[in-house]
């Protein structure tokens, strides 16, 4: 049994597949048994940031061609690797013995101690059933008014349903420990208002020049720049995840797929048997089963439809709440203009200007926010 983490952002372009895979080297480095799945849905941004690009991915194991262990980068700088690829899409229209052999591959694996999914941004559908299924969901964003937007939206949609697993959230990309204090204090505000979900800080990764370089390099930085202040970050969020007193609970690799499949697709799960079932001397079912079958794919295709629009109402809610609460945010430049006011004769005076110090990086995120606000 295994702690199992998804890991996910509202948007692209916040480093959360830097974040999976650094983290996942950091636990590792701390004496753990790591297997990081590349749940990205077909981007594959784990292969680019190692340089290591497989044949085959989890569509050839769904199709019964390689077994998981045939498909799986094995110690990669301590940890194991799946490589998803398109087959993390081709998840959702699995047949129950599709579903059933990939249960059996991800059994036979060795024991882990955290399992890391690494899944797409935004709300797809296999990313809510991951998020849903977990243990434990780690929200990436930035400081950036948009990243925050789009991690509210996914919160939103994900407040829809029961039985969520406990959400810690990581400020990425951070020039100042105050910029991400005010960043995840305007989410957490969103979140407390408007939504029936608790979160709560996990980390900050410093915005770091070394990190581009290890991009380019394809080596992760935690790797090429261990002593750098990202990785030190990353560094203190694997520790504090290891020392979580509620984090201890494993959960059997079986109930999370039978969960994550069952979010995904439970008509398929409930129904599967009949997916597969031919008419005699295998020839096609008549004309009443072909029927029953196109009606199915029709009321399939309309509660798909629903579910989309659905999503969409609730972005664009999200979206007005957002800009509700932003608005309340926003400097008064009537008061900025009255506070800057100035002496005429200070005005001559000479200037004595020294640069500011660097704002130091707290790599406790969350005790130094709850010192700030005493």
């Amino acid at each position: 049994m295994a702690k199992i983490i998804t890991i996910a952002s509202g948007k692209g372009g916040v480093g959360k597949t830097s974040i999976s895979l650094n983290l996942s080297l950091a636990l590792a480095a701390s004496g753990h048994r790591v297997c990081l799945f590349d749940a990205d849905l077909g981007l594959a941004n784990v292969n680019i940031l190692t340089g290591l690009f497989p044949e085959h991915g989890l569509e050839d194991v769904i199709c019964g061609k390689y077994s998981l262990g045939e498909i799986m980068i094995r110690d990669f700088q301590g940890i194991d690797i799946i490589p998803g690829s398109s087959g993390v899409e081709k998840i959702a229209d699995m047949t129950s013995k599709e579903a059933q052999n990939l249960i059996q591959s991800f059994l036979a694996l060795s024991a882990y101690d955290y399992f890391i999914l690494d899944t797409s941004a935004g709300i797809s559908s296999q990313v809510l059933s991951f998020c849903r299924a977990s243990h434990e969901m780690i929200l990436v964003a930035t400081p950036e008014p948009t990243s925050l937007t789009d991690a509210y939206s996914l919160l939103k949609v994900l407040s829809k349903h029961s039985g969520l697993p406990r959400i810690k959230v990581v400020i990425n990309h951070v020039k100042t420990a105050s910029a991400a204090k005010k960043a995840y204090a305007r989410l957490k505000e969103t979140v407390h208002r408007f939504l029936p979900l608790k979160i709560s800080p996990l980390g900050i990764v410093a915005q770091d020049h070394n990190v581009p370089i290890s991009v380019v390099s394809q080596i992760p930085f935690f790797m090429l720049f261990p002593d750098t202040d990202a990785s030190r970050c990353i560094r203190s969020i694997a520790l504090k995840l290891v020392k979580d007193p509620l984090g201890k609970t494993d959960m059997p690799m079986e109930l999370f797929w039978d969960r994550c499949l069952g979010f995904l697709s439970p008509k398929n799960r409930a129904g599967s048997g009949t997916r597969e079932k031919k008419g005699p001397a295998g020839k096609t079912q008549d004309k009443d089963q072909t029927t029953v079958s196109a009606r199915d794919n029709q009321a399939d295709l309309q509660e798909r439809m629903s579910a989309i629009e659905e999503k969409i109402s609730l972005l664009l809610e999200g979206m007005d709440e957002i800009k509700a609460l932003l608005r309340g945010n926003r400097f008064d430049a009537d008061k900025i203009d009255k506070n800057d006011k100035t002496d005429k004769n200070d005005a001559a005076a000479p200037l004595s200007w020294e640069p500011p110090k660097p704002e130091l990086i707290p790599l406790d995120f969350e005790s130094w926010v709850k010192e700030q606000s005493v």
